[in-house]
């Protein structure tokens, strides 16, 4: 019994109440998951793209590990690090001004290798023995690198240095 007025407004208001529940329940979670999945289409991209950083730097790092355990398997059976030093030291006229020469070895954890360290000290050296004696020891294939360097004048004399040094590389 109800008008026409009425029975319109309530088919409006069942209309617009459907609409509502079609929205709500049908329409706006469909929205969201298309939403939450492109964020995470993103943040996969992302994690991708992090994974390939990570294989190539791992490429890498594997390549250069390799280079360096062929050097360490082309050196000599004998090879120690204190006596390729007290070698260069002699082939570059330095052996007379070498105060000190302190050997130790460190074991590294996890790794069949240890850290065998040479710490010089060496007085009174101009820079034209100095230089030639620092490329020999960073520049050979027995891998064998600088570790720590301090040069200070020599005293009264301004021309010469006193060094302290300490060379490494990877003993097995």
């Amino acid at each position: 019994q109800m008008q026409k007025r009425e029975k319109m407004a309530v088919t409006a208001a069942g209309i617009a109440v459907g609409i509502f529940l079609i929205l709500q329940l049908i329409i706006f979670p469909i929205l969201n998951r298309r939403t939450r999945l492109q964020n995470e289409i993103k943040s996969q991209k992302v994690a991708l793209a992090e994974i390939q950083s990570l294989q190539s730097e791992y490429a890498a790092l594997t390549r250069t590990t390799r280079v360096m355990e062929n050097q360490i398997k082309g050196r000599p059976k004998n090879f120690t690090l204190f006596s390729f030093i007290d070698r260069l030291a002699g082939k570059n006229g330095i052996k007379a001004n070498i105060a000190s020469m302190k050997p130790s070895t460190t074991n590294l954890k996890n790794s069949p290798y240890g850290l065998s360290t040479v710490e010089m000290k060496i007085n009174a050296l101009t820079m034209e023995q100095l230089a030639p004696f620092l490329h020999g020891i960073e520049n050979n294939s027995h891998m064998v690198w600088i570790k720590r360097l301090s040069i200070a004048k020599g005293g009264k004399n301004d021309s010469l240095l006193d060094v302290v040094l300490q060379a490494a590389t990877l003993q097995r």
